[in-house]
């Protein structure tokens, strides 16, 4: 997709990356969960060890909800400070494409694993865009997000919904815990759910409604929220 796509949908994806570097990228999750499980007076071999990446965390809940939870938590905080990882977010495509994109130089950036782990639906991302309040401060500075998800993402497996339609200003209504956007904002805008196979990023406008779809298994994404300069 061109700069003039991006500009019209507020949404772009393009292969970037080699896909055996992205898949291989998991590893600093696996042993980022392994190191955790370690530190718990847990056993380790009650934390599913043997379980493939996708589904480990899925195992421990049936037994151990509270010790799924906080490999969940310690994924999302934490795990983006893996060499492989960062490997990805400091490849200078990312910045490249996105400056391209929106036409903008951008600087500053806060890097995170997300994931989307069937045990937990209630920690699914409802629509929002990464920008729900446009103050010029904090998270307000976003102006393109670049998601990699570390396999094949698509409708069936964990991947986004998109409105394809780039919006003026944030659509997102203050909810308890945050900023949402409600269904009747949406009426009648256009939607897809693109497929990214592994070494895809799928690259965001600031105020471009997504949310996550549901997945029978555990997806991680990097993700890559890109400030003006």
């Amino acid at each position: 997709m061109s700069a003039e796509d991006f500009a019209a949908e507020g949404y772009a994806t393009l292969p970037l990356f080699d896909r055996e570097q992205v898949l291989a990228a998991r590893a600093d999750i696996a042993e980022h969960i392994d190191r955790v499980s370690r530190a718990l007076y847990l056993p380790f071999d009650q934390t599913a060890p043997d379980a493939s990446l996708t589904e480990r965390i899925d195992r421990v809940f049936a037994h151990e909800r509270s010790v799924a939870n906080l490999l969940r938590v310690a994924v999302c905080t934490d795990a983006h400070r893996g060499p492989r990882l960062q490997a990805l977010a400091n490849d200078p495509r990312l910045i490249e494409t996105a400056e391209t994109l929106c036409g903008r130089k951008l600087s500053g950036r806060i890097v995170r694993v997300r994931a989307s782990i069937a045990c937990f639906p209630e920690h699914r991302h409802a629509w929002h865009s990464d920008v729900a309040r446009d103050d010029g401060t904090g998270c307000g500075k976003v102006l393109v997000t670049a998601w990699v998800p570390l396999g094949d993402a698509g409708p069936g497996s964990g991947g986004l919904e998109v409105v394809a339609a780039r919006q003026p200003a944030p659509l997102g209504e203050q909810v308890d815990d945050g900023f949402e956007i409600p269904d009747y904002r949406l009426a009648g805008l256009p939607r897809v759910r693109p497929d990214c196979p592994a070494g895809t990023a799928l690259f965001l406008d600031r105020f471009t409604p997504h949310r996550t779809l549901p997945t029978r298994t555990t997806r991680f994404a990097l993700v890559v929220w890109m400030k003006a300069a």
